[in-house]
Formats: C-alpha cells, structure tokens, sequence
C-alpha cells in the first residue's frame, strides 16, 4: 500500500479538506508538504479543529453536562474520578501545578451545582462526597450550605459527616455559627444516624469559636435522665443518650475555650451523679481551663462553697466529702504553686483517712517545699493502715508513693523510720508487707549514695527478693555514676535499661536526676525520649520533665502535643499517652 492511500492520510485529507483553501491562499510561495502530499499548514489548522471539538476525555467536556440533569449523574462521575485519578498520579499531592489547574476548573462549577439546589438526595450526597474529599477552600459554599440544610432537617446525615470533615481538615472558621446549630440537632440515639456526631466534635475542637461560649454552657446546665438502661422507657433512654453527647462535646470545647464562666458547672458535672459519664471529662476541661481556676477551686477546697458542699451533702455518707476530693483532683493536675499552702492546710486539718490519701497524693503533683513534705509525712502516720482510698488502693501505700514525686532523698530517714515502726503495727501480715515494700521501693528510688548502707539495712531486715535485687541494681548505679548528669541520661536511654528486668535502673537514674539535674538536663531528657521503648521508664520521664518544671514550660508543652499528633496520626496509643496528655495540660497551665 502506497503512503498516499494510508487510512491515516486519508482522514487527515478529510478533515483538512473545509480548511485546505485558506491554508493555500495564506501560505508561502514555497510550501513543505508531508510525504503524503498534505500541506503543513492544512495540518495545522486541522489540529486546532479537533482540539474545539467535544472530547469526553477533557473535564471540559463533563463540566458542560453539569447543567442537564440528565446528565448530571454521570457528570459528578466522571469528574470525581478525574480527580482521583489526579491523585494517583501526582502521588496524593493536592498542590502539584497539574492538580491545582484541574481543581480551578471543576470545583467552582460543581459547587454551583450544590448551591443551587435542585437535586435528587444520591447525585446530592455524591456531589458533595466530591468537593469535600477535594479539601478546595473554593468548595467552602457547598459546605456551609450542607452544614446549614442538616441543621434544619434537609440534608443526609452523610452529607453532614463529609461537611464536617472538610471543615476540621481546613479550620474553617465561616462555619462556626452553622456547625454549632448542626451540632445541637445530631442524635446519637439514632441507629441510622451514622458517623457525623465523631466529625462534628472534631471540628468543633478544632475552631472552637468563643461565641459558642453561652449555649455550650446552657447544654451544660441541663439535666441528664437518671436511667437504668435495661429498665428504661425508650425515648428516655434516648434523651439521656443524647444529652451525654451534647453536654460532653460542651465540655470538651469550654476547656478549649479556657471558659472561666464554665468553672462551675463544670465542676457540677463532676459531682452529679446522673453526669458520671462526663466528670472525666469535666475534669480535663477544668485542667486547661488552668489559672482561672484555682481560686473557685480553693474555695470549694476550704468549704467556703456552700453550693458545691450542698450536692455532696445529698449524695449521702459515702459522697461526703466528694467537693473536697474533686477540687483537690484538679487543683493537683493544674498544678500551680499558689494551690499548695491552701492544700497543706486541707491535709492537715482533714480527719478522714480517703481525704488524707487524696489530698496527699494530689498535692504531691506541686511544686515541692519542705512544708508539704512534711505535711505528707504527718498524713502518713495519721492514716490508719488498713484505710483504703476508692476503689480500694491501701491509704499509706498511697501516700507513700505521692511522697516520692517529690524526689527529694531528705525523706530517706523517715521512710526507713517507717518501716521499723510497721513491724509492731496492728494488722495482717500481708498488709504490712505490702506497705513497707512501698516504703522501701520510694527509699531506692530518692536515695543519694551517701544514704546506700543505710537503705541497705532496712532492706536485708524486712526486703523480699525483688527489693533486694533492685538494691543491688540502684546501689551500683549510684557507685558508677556519682553525681555525673551525663551517666544518669546514658543509662535511662541504654537499650539493655529498656528490658523490663533492667527498667528500675532507668527509674532509678530518673529520680537521681530529679535531685540533681536542671534546665538543660529537662532539654537533654527530650532529645532522648523517642528512644525511651519501656513505659515504665517513658512515664517517670515524663514526671521527671513535670518535677523539673515548677513554673511550667509551653516550648516543652508543645514537643510533647507534637509527639501526640504524630502517634495519633499513624493510629497509635501508647498507655503512657494519658499521663503526657496531663503534664502537657499542667505544663501549660503554670506557665499561664
């Protein structure tokens, strides 16, 4: 076959043909012609001719067809997919030149579309679904559009759930005033309801907007049905459901806001029996509420809220003292100085053994003086050995404990003095045991080595078998180290410290530090943490950096929330993460 009779050649001709005239009547004297004998030119003009012409491979094409319903379906489609298949491309990268020029092409023609109106509930949520997952802040109508129809009760709530997604990813702030009202209007209670009570709490933590400030507050005051769930009618089942939900979210968001017109009924939440399953809550916000906090707190600490000490009068003998108990809780995790003498007062006056062992253990969270250290010290020989805190932690064993967050080896003496005073002491066998092992592990723990032979006879007197390794492990450790910073960091990070039969010589190495460090061993102890594999270890890390930071630390805060983040992102929770969680809270609030 000769090239003039090609198939190819031969569409080209036609398609040339309607232009070959101009082509002749404007070209050069001499023209170049392909081997087929087609001008150049014809080519050309040609080539521009297809390029006008409908091309269903061109979103160009599918953004037309938006406008017929018809149509429309197959439009989003198809559109969606040029999208994803951007994506794919570009390896997930929303800011390459070549997706930027797409989104700038379809999303203000498919937001038109959403604003508009008029279309069926699938194309609807589908169109949505797209602009949403597209994160385009020129999509930003659509979403406040869906966020408002689902407040009043014309829009799915997977259009809701997308919509609030879109606004937690992007922060934004327009939406504020429709998410709230969207907000009050989600049911949990609902089966078919879906996911978007998650999504809309995320957002809402994320721009939490101080004019929300009134309404959460008003949630927050509202009753929640006392119901038994296997009894209960249920629609009141489902009321108390929903409250739950409402008034947590309320709560989470005032502690974001730092609402010190909060402080109260958050603080009712934690005492109200019908609230129980959002004190915890309550409690965190009242912790970032922070500095604002400590004086309402303090009242209701000295009894000076009448209010507060009514509702735990009405909870009966056992709820008592529960005002007391849930200040000294806070104001311990906010942890700021000006709570301490007031605190000592409390502890010294108390004259129950659970509010002994509360106050003790929460006071300890503060920065130490050698009044508190000997207020704890008192508290501990006034509780009777066997008085247990709730849900049933012995009371001394407690307080023995909190004494050694101080890291402070001035308490050595008395520790050991304790343990002799034990041995006569009227209870079981197993009871004293127990304690004096608590004694003895917070003697190994602050001891300096001037204290080892004294520690060592406490320990070869009433020590078990694994108080007696651990002394043979911290003793050499304090021998090879001394007061050398640099030592105590290299065992707290060495790998073999890491090992669960080895991990009381990083704790060990910790509470050395804890007497003998400073600023730049806090900054040395966060360049090592990543590598800190035992909890154990990681967690008296963290209460390290806490003890080393008296007046707070917001740099230090925000490594740590960073660390937060990043393990969150990969879907991972460490069973330390509550605690940093806390010292993150409380690094914040002293330096507030």
């Amino acid at each position: 076959m000769s090239q003039n009779s090609s198939p190819l050649v031969a569409l080209l001709r036609r398609l040339a043909l309607g232009a070959a005239g101009v082509a002749a009547a404007t070209a050069p004297a001499t023209v170049s012609t392909t081997p087929a004998g087609v001008s150049v030119g014809a080519l050309l003009v040609a080539g521009t001719m297809l390029t006008g012409c409908d091309d269903e491979s061109q979103p160009e094409y599918w953004i037309k067809k938006l406008d017929d319903p018809a149509k429309r379906p197959a439009a989003i489609k198809r559109l969606t997919q040029f999208y994803e298949d951007g994506l794919t491309k570009h390896n997930n990268n929303r800011d390459a030149p070549e997706m930027k020029a797409l989104l700038d092409k379809i999303v203000g023609p498919m937001t038109q579309q959403y604003v508009k109106g008029d279309l069926d509930e699938k194309t609807r949520i589908d169109l949505l679904k797209a602009l949403a997952n597209t994160r385009d802040p020129k999509a930003k109508d659509a979403i406040l559009k869906a966020i408002t129809d689902f407040a009043a009760g014309k829009a799915h709530h997977e259009e809701m759930t997308q919509a609030a997604n879109y606004v937690k990813v992007l922060k934004l702030k327009e939406a504020a005033g429709p998410l709230l009202d969207a907000f009050t209007k989600i049911k949990v209670s609902d089966k078919n309801l879906g996911p978007p009570y998650k999504f809309t709490r995320d957002a809402m933590l994320l721009i939490y907007e101080p004019s929300w400030k009134g309404k959460l507050i008003e949630l927050l005051n509202r009753p929640i049905p006392n119901v038994d769930p296997q009894k209960a009618d249920p629609a009141a089942l489902a009321n108390a459901k929903n409250e739950v939900y409402w008034q947590t979210v309320a709560a989470e968001v005032l502690g974001e806001l730092q609402a010190a017109e909060a402080i109260k009924p958050l603080f009712k939440a934690v005492l109200l029996p019908e609230k129980k399953n959002l004190a915890a809550t309550a409690i965190v916000a009242l912790i970032k509420i922070g500095k604002p906090a400590v004086v309402p707190l303090l009242d209701i600490l000295a009894n000076k809220d009448p209010e507060m000490a009514e509702i735990s009068k009405k909870l009966g003998d056992a709820g008592k003292y529960a005002h007391v108990q849930a200040a000294t809780l806070v104001l311990g995790s906010i942890g700021r100085s000006e709570a301490r003498d007031p605190m000592i007062a409390a502890l010294n006056a108390a004259d129950n053994d659970a509010v002994r062992a509360m106050i003790g253990r929460e006071m300890s969270k503060l920065p130490a003086s050698p009044e508190a250290i000997k207020a704890l010290e008192t508290a501990f020989e006034k509780v009777a050995v066997d008085a247990l805190i709730p849900p049933g932690e012995p009371a001394k064993i407690i307080i023995a404990a909190a004494s050694e967050k101080f890291m402070d080896a001035s308490i050595v003496p008395w520790l050991l003095k304790q343990v002799a005073t034990l041995k006569g002491a009227k209870a079981s066998k197993e009871e004293i045991d127990n304690i004096q092992a608590a004694l003895l592990q917070t003697a190994m723990k602050v001891m300096k080595k001037d204290q080892i032979d004294e520690v060592k006879k406490a320990i070869d007197a009433e020590g078990d078998d694994l108080s007696k390794k651990a002394f043979q492990q911290v003793s050499a450790l304090l021998n090879a180290c001394g007061d050398n910073v640099g030592c105590y960091l290299a065992k707290i990070e060495d790998p073999a410290t890491q090992e669960k039969n080895e991990q009381f010589i990083g704790i060990k190495a910790i509470y050395t530090l804890g007497s003998i460090g400073n600023e730049s061993t806090k900054a040395e102890l966060m360049k090592r943490l990543p590598k800190l594999k035992n909890d154990a270890i990681r967690f008296e890390a963290l209460n390290l950096i806490d003890h080393l930071s008296p007046n707070g630390d917001k740099k230090i805060a925000d490594e740590l929330q960073k660390v937060l983040d990043e393990q969150a992102e990969r879907g991972k929770e460490t069973p330390v993460d509550p605690a940093m969680r806390q010292i993150i809270s409380r690094l914040r609030a002293r330096a507030s």
